[in-house]
């Protein structure tokens, strides 16, 4: 141990400390032990120093102090773990180098010493300590499970003297009665551990002899779930520095035993399968025993020693049913992306020879008895380590149960019936455990905070209730007979977490970070609504078998919607009224995480809310009387312009949640979808039905008090507007509300005119005319007093628009809206106003306009940011799409004109100098006309969109030509590459033959004059490492993203067919244009800029096409931007996202095929002779010998073929120095083989061939390689 010792305190040769940091006893401790590792511990430094240590202390050999051993020091503790995984280190790395006597001596010597046969005084060695040495001897069993001693010839291990005297030292002197096995037979160490795991509950020991026997048991059960650990390749499994292909097949073999071709170590029976026997049959002795009434049950579960075995039995048993069944399963199997779980998966589905040990009723019966025995609940008069053994006892049950709830279906339910008792007892357990809790928390009156084994075991239980429902469906759960007190469980136990929190937030005062366990309670709510949702959203619900269940569902489950809305509104006003007091503010990263943790949980509300429409909108009603008034008294004192206070504050963010809850109930999220109204308010407002008047009476009500609050504080807004009283946020909501409900209510689509109900209120003209107005006046009010609100203009903008693209009729109501022609009026007087045009410029847009718009209006109107305004313009050109009402057409031109007018005017004065280009004035006029430009071209879902492009087709050159004039800005530079990204990508389709030509000679001007000033000289930053930080970087380059947009756009094979009829311009034109493009920004695409995201997929996506499109050009390019290209087509072929891989390695072999047919390098090899052997070498070593080839395999082998054929002498060489670098004799003559098997010369030969021959090479290539790939991983990922 001195020695060791020595060693450790010496630095190790050429070691230096790390940069910046003096060297220290700690650095040099850890650098020389793992240079002792890594040298092979010739000197069995690690194993005798392990020996004396414990023999110092009395725990081995044969003197006087065995029987008393002495404790270890913190510092020897760490030693003794050191040097136990130093041992596992190094006998693994070496294996072959030991004699197999002495590696089976190591593994036993390791394993009777984790299993306490030798801590037989009072001190007891660490469990760190033990724990390693146990999950030493399961690695050593698993390196030797496939391979025992006596078919162990692989190297002749010579006689090494110093082993033998170890292995004397162990067996004779210090371990003479320790238990050895026999390396070939897995069987006699299962003995040996079942006969540990059952000695505990023999009769008749006594007290001392049955607390060793308890504590050998918990560790054989510790061994047991070390051993199954390593099989499966659990994070915590040791280093074996050995292929893959072996952990694949010790998993197979410990799974399936010797079936099949394996040769298995353990016999007959899997390792997997014997381990589930042992493992069930302590439990169930162990069970046995709690319950047996002749022992006395409270000593049983006060017994600390009996708890740590069970304790381990039922740990064992849960990594046993979290096996992942398949030979190159989990941790082992790269092909499909897999990863290794954590056992806790929604759905397991065990082989039906599982079949009778986990099918037991009985048994899962017993389990909660023994659950419900061993629960800390609210006993507090235990001792602390007592009561922590309970409680891990207790919370292994429950992980364990909560895993055979994963349990839903498979081979080993015999049939329908035995699979719906299997979810009856297992839901029958759950619910008496949360009826006890509820029980015990009424009856000692106790808060639910006093015990972290509560809140545990709350959230434990109705995630298993969670996981119940999602499994078997309600189809089979509304079967049992417990099914409504099921759900009277679930609505008792939301009810009592959600009133605790509220109590907790009320006691605080609203300051949520000093709430005491919300965390839990969040958790455990949320996992009961996931829970109703699972069940409210059951498709089988809606057939005619289901009545009973939906009754239950909506008179049981449904109440806990009104609780929800009531706690969650109430703790949501409290909050505000804490921050507001305080003068705080959530910081925009955790006001995200809110939102979106609020969205969540109120669309699973919903779903619960839903189950009983009419009782949950009764709950709303109440809610809403009790807000409403309250909050127009407070629109009413609006105008003394006092400041917003704590109490207004809650009133405002309590009339938010609750708009927030009632969209979500009667509206559904349809991004991308034609919105629809929800099937449950449909079914609920049905005129049959008995509450089908009341339900629809109810939503329009709501939709009126909704109505008459977002005009009294539109109407105090545009008489106040900058009362701080009136809310913004609130504004913003009540658009949300209206954007999301109005798109599915009013005016359905055609389809469902003739239905009744909810369809019929809103469906007619008359009816829909006072919604559409009204929301354009809000719309209208809201643009010109709060033009500087972003998130209130984004709301109502994308209100307008989704009204404007429902159709032809409402566009027509639109069109009569006296507020929507405002919104138009104001467009045109303002598309010639800047930000900063003065009181006569204002004047005189006015008069040149008419009309009677007040000045106020127009000034709030031109305090839009332009990009807003640019959103309206949009909402008008889709409104007034329709070409057969004059009127729209009539003021559609109206608005075009202004933006055409002004943009004229602008361009005659910059081309006959009237006016100077770096004028500040003359700068934001540009940016202005730019925008609505822009806006215009965002208007593609208008009826008739092709009137866009014959809009703005004669102004492409004068849009274009602004580039001549503002190449140095980047913000108009930027807008002007988007504008024109923007049109080729919505109106490409529906170009004719002359457009697309004013569109390419538009863009090419463009591009070149953006790249003489933005590309040659642009200097590219390091990415931050910041999340803010990178978003800006990212932002900052949007002018490359969007060059690079337009130029794939510019490539379409639609756009240059076009381009080239009729002599127009020939497809060389548009190609040199991209080239052109592409050259200029192949030198900004540096490693640093391709870690952004977005600018990267684009850039790969563009060269990709280019590549496989125009390969001989991309040859031609000159030898330093050629190398720049290759360069990133090198780093994105190993990138992380498969399509820049795929599209990289793509244009890889569209390279290496055209300089095979054309040597198209020729010039380029002469200035660099080993480009492809570079190319060769980095895709083999840094994509096909790694695991992400599996989601490019297909490219990795075109690209890999190509590169081959180019030279096969150079390629055979190249897989020479390749193998060269594997070191074992073995592994490189497996390399050559597969490679002789994957490169054939009449393969090879036939690549560049054309036609079906060149197909079917490849073909027979992409199968051979997927082979290979699998062969070449099988030995050379080592683990």
């Amino acid at each position: 141990m001195e020695q060791l010792q020595q060693v450790l305190s010496t630095p190790p040769p050429n070691w230096q400390p790390p940069l910046g940091a003096p060297p220290n006893a700690i650095a040099i401790l850890h650098a020389s032990l793992e240079h002792l590792r890594n040298t092979g511990d010739e000197q069995f430094l690690f194993l005798r120093s392990t020996l004396e240590l414990l023999t110092n202390h009395g725990f081995l050999g044969a003197s006087d102090s065995a029987n008393n051993p002495t404790p270890l020091s913190g510092d020897e503790e760490q030693l003794l773990f050191h040097c136990v995984t130093g041992v596992r280190h190094v006998m693994l790395f070496r294996w072959e180098y030991f004699q197999p006597s002495f590696r089976s001596c190591v593994r036993d010597c390791l394993l009777a010493i984790g299993l306490g046969c030798y801590s037989t005084g009072s001190v007891a060695l660490p469990r760190t300590f033990t724990m390693a040495c146990l999950s030493s001897a399961a690695s050593f069993w698993k390196r030797a499970w496939t391979t025992g001693a006596s078919n162990d010839t692989s190297t002749q291990v010579q006689q090494d003297s110093q082993q033998n005297y170890l292995e004397s030292l162990m067996t004779t002197n210090l371990m003479p009665s320790m238990q050895r096995f026999n390396t070939t037979d897995g069987q006699e160490l299962f003995s040996y551990l079942n006969s540990l795991l059952v000695s505990p509950f023999e009769q008749s020991l006594q007290p001392m002899e049955l607390m060793r026997r308890q504590h050998t048991g918990a560790m054989a059960a510790s061994f047991l779930s070390l051993l199954v650990g390593e099989f499966t390749g659990g994070n915590s499994s040791a280093r074996y520095n050995l292929p893959i292909e072996f952990h694949r097949l010790c998993h197979q073999v410990f799974e399936n035993g010797n079936e099949e071709d394996a040769v298995s170590a353990n016999g007959c029976k899997s390792g997997l399968d014997t381990t589930l026997q042992l493992s069930m049959g302590a439990l169930s002795s162990f069970v046995g025993f709690m319950l047996n009434t002749d022992n006395n049950n409270n000593e049983a579960i006060n017994n600390e020693s009996l708890l740590d075995m069970g304790t381990s039995t039922v740990s064992l048993t849960f990594d046993v049913l979290s096996w992942e069944f398949g030979a190159s399963s989990g941790k082992w199997d790269f092909s499909n992306g897999s990863t290794k779980k954590d056992g806790s998966s929604v759905l397991l589905r065990p082989p039906q020879r599982w079949r009778e040990a986990l099918i037991n009723p009985e048994f899962l019966g017993a389990m909660f008895r023994v659950y419900s025995a061993v629960r800390v609940g609210n006993q507090h008069s235990l001792p602390r380590s007592l009561e922590k053994k309970r409680g891990k006892m207790a919370h292994q049950l429950r992980q364990l149960l909560l895993q055979l709830s994963s349990i839903a279906g498979g081979p080993i339910f015999a049939d329908e019936n035995e699979r719906r008792a299997y979810a009856g007892f297992l839901l029958d357990g759950c619910m008496d455990a949360l009826e006890t809790i509820l029980t015990e928390n009424q009856q000692q009156g106790r808060s639910i905070e006093e015990s972290d084994f509560i809140c545990a075991e709350v959230v434990d239980l109705v995630t298993m209730l969670n996981r119940l429902a999602t499994n078997f469906r309600v189809q089979t759960l509304s079967q049992l007979t417990s099914f409504p007190r099921f759900l009277s469980a679930m609505s008792m136990v939301g009810k009592w977490l959600l009133e605790g929190s509220l109590a907790e937030c009320e006691r605080v005062q609203g300051d949520i970070e000093c709430m005491e366990g919300l965390e839990w309670k969040y958790e455990a709510v949320s996992q009961i609504l996931q829970c109703s949702e699972a069940m409210a959203d059951d498709y089988w619900l809606v057939s005619g078998d289901a009545q009973t269940a939906s009754d239950n569902l909506a008179n049981v489950l449904a109440p806990l919607y009104g609780h929800y809305i009531a706690c969650r509104v109430r703790m949501s006003s409290l909050e505000e009224h804490y921050l507001t007091q305080q003068g705080e503010d959530l910081d925009e990263i955790r006001e995200m995480i809110w939102e979106f943790g609020v969205e969540e949980e109120m669309v699973s509300a919903a779903s619960l809310g839903r189950l009983n429409i009419s009782a949950s909108l009764s709950t709303l009603a109440r809610m809403f009387q009790q807000c409403v008034p309250r909050l127009m008294s407070l629109f009413e004192g609006v105008g003394n312009f006092c400041d917003m206070t704590a109490a207004m504050a809650a009133l405002l963010e309590e009339a938010r949640m609750l708009i927030l809850c009632a969209c979500h109930l009667l509206t559904d999220e349809c991004e991308g979808e034609t919105p629809s109204i929800p099937d449950a308010v449909c079914n609920a407002c049905q005129l049959g039905r008995p509450s089908g008047n009341d339900c629809l009476a109810s939503i329009v009500n709501l939709i009126e008090l909704l109505r008459s609050v977002a005009e009294a504080q539109a109407m105090k807004v545009s008489a106040y507007p900058k009362e701080s009283c009136l809310s913004p946020l609130l504004a913003k909501t009540l658009m949300w509300f209206f954007r999301r409900w109005g798109a599915a209510y009013v005016l359905p689509l055609s389809d469902d005119y003739h239905r009744e109900g909810i369809f019929a209120r809103w469906s007619t003209p008359e009816s829909a005319s006072p919604i559409i107005s009204f929301c354009a006046t809000l719309s209208l009010i809201y643009f010109c007093h709060w033009p500087q609100e972003k998130e209130l203009q984004d709301e109502s903008t994308a209100l307008l628009l989704i009204l404007a693209k429902k159709g032809p009729f409402v566009r027509q109501l639109m069109m009569v809206s006296p507020s929507f022609q405002q919104i138009a009026a104001l467009h045109s007087i303002c598309a010639s106003l800047r930000h900063n045009a003065s009181q006569a410029e204002i004047v005189a847009s006015m008069s040149s306009f008419g009309g009677h718009l007040s000045v106020e209006a127009v000034k709030g109107y031109q305090r839009l940011p332009y990009s807003d305004r640019a959103r309206v313009l949009t909402c008008l050109v889709v409104g007034c799409s329709d070409m057969d009402n004059d009127k729209s057409n009539a003021v559609l031109d109206s608005c075009l004109k202004a933006v055409s007018n002004h943009f004229w005017a602008l361009c005659e004065a910059l081309s006959k100098k009237q006016a100077k280009a770096n004028d500040i004035n003359v700068q934001e006029s540009a940016c202005l006309s730019i925008l609505l430009y822009g806006g215009i071209v965002c208007a593609s879902e208008m009826s008739e969109p092709e009137r866009v492009s014959h809009f703005i087709t004669p102004y492409l050159s004068q849009l274009s030509g602004l580039m001549t004039y503002y190449a140095a800005d980047l913000t108009i530079c930027e807008a002007l590459l988007k504008l024109f990204r923007d049109y080729a990508e919505r109106y490409l389709a529906m170009l004719d033959r002359d457009q697309c030509i004013s569109l390419f000679k538009s863009s090419a001007s463009l591009l070149k004059h953006y790249s003489e000033q933005h590309c040659k000289n642009r200097v590219i930053h390091n990415r931050s490492e910041a999340l803010e930080g990178e978003f800006e970087e990212e932002q900052s380059y949007q002018d490359i993203l969007c060059a690079i947009q337009l130029l794939i756009h510019l490539g379409t094979k639609d756009f240059t067919d076009l381009c080239n009829s009729s002599k127009g311009v020939e497809t060389g034109q548009i190609t040199d244009l991209i080239f052109f493009g592409l050259q200029q920004i192949l030198p900004l695409m540096t490693q640093g800029l391709l870690q952004y995201p977005t600018l990267c997929q684009m850039y790969f996506s563009l060269v990709g096409f280019m590549v496989e499109t125009y390969p001989e050009k991309l040859c031609a390019l000159p030898f330093e931007l050629f190398s720049s290209l290759l360069d990133s087509l090198l780093f994105g072929m190993s990138h992380s996202d498969s399509l820049v891989s795929k599209s990289s390695l793509q244009g890889l072999a569209s390279l290496a095929k055209e300089h095979l047919k054309t040597h198209a390098l020729a010039s380029h090899l002469a200035t660099k002779g080993d480009i492809i052997e570079n190319c060769s070498q980095r895709l083999i070593q840094e994509v096909i010998f790694k695991p992400i080839i599996w989601d490019r395999l297909e490219p990795s082998g075109m690209a890999l073929l190509p590169l081959a054929a180019i030279d096969v002498q150079k390629f055979i060489g190249l897989v020479s120095i390749i193998s060269q670098q594997l070191g074992s004799d073995d592994k490189q003559q497996r390399m050559h083989q597969a490679f002789e098997r994957l490169i054939k010369p009449q393969v090879l030969a036939k690549v560049a061939a054309e036609g079906r021959e060149g197909r079917m090479v490849r073909i027979q290539f992409k199968n051979n390689f997927d082979a290979f790939v699998r062969d070449i991983h099988s030995f050379l990922i080592v683990k």
